[in-house]
């Protein structure tokens, strides 16, 4: 985004004396902008470690045991789903507050006999306050969301770990038959 013009930079230095809508300037909506956009990239690099990923587990030696495999898989991918739909609920929160504070703007004045100029110009600086407070919330929260990282850390990590899915190797075995040896774990 190119630098404001006057007239912008005017226009936003107004907004911000009048209505204390520091929230509201080109600067901070391309920094908002770009935060969402590294946001997405940030969330392309995850996307590209997990299907890098490469483990060795020796599947050959190792004995699965399914039940603890499953339940781990399902804590998996339960830990994956909840940490993205909590960071994309940390975005989606402040659309909520400001749609119920639009509610609350959209009563009836209190007392009839204000001018409707007095009516109209409240309601406008109400509404620039809640849309500046919007504007500031979502830098906030996509900043907060943009550290996906951690999450994806610790899912690989879960995975690298796989010994809870397998039987100890060291597990005593037990002789059933001359040839047939049962694992006692």
């Amino acid at each position: 985004m190119a630098n404001p013009t006057r007239v912008e930079a005017i226009a936003e230095t107004a907004l911000q004396l009048i209505f204390h809508a520091d929230n509201l300037t080109a600067t901070k909506i391309q920094e908002i902008s770009g935060d969402i956009l590294a946001l997405a990239k940030n969330f392309d690099t995850e996307i590209t470690r997990v299907r890098a990923f490469k483990i060795d587990i020796h599947w050959k030696s190792r004995v699965i045991n399914a039940p603890r495999a499953v339940e781990n898989f399902k804590e998996l991918l339960h830990d994956l789903t909840s940490g993205l739909r909590d960071k994309i609920i940390e975005i989606a929160r402040p659309f909520v507050d400001f749609k119920e504070g639009l509610k609350l703007l959209s009563a009836p004045p209190a007392d009839p006999g204000v001018s409707r100029l007095a009516t109209a110009f409240t309601e406008v600086e109400n509404f620039i306050a809640a849309l500046n407070i919007l504007v500031g919330d979502i830098g906030t929260a996509v900043k907060d969301a943009s550290d996906l990282t951690q999450l994806f850390d610790r899912v690989l990590k879960d995975i690298e770990h796989l010994d809870d899915l397998f039987l100890p190797q060291g597990s005593a075995r037990t002789k059933v038959t001359e040839t047939y040896y049962k694992r006692n774990a």
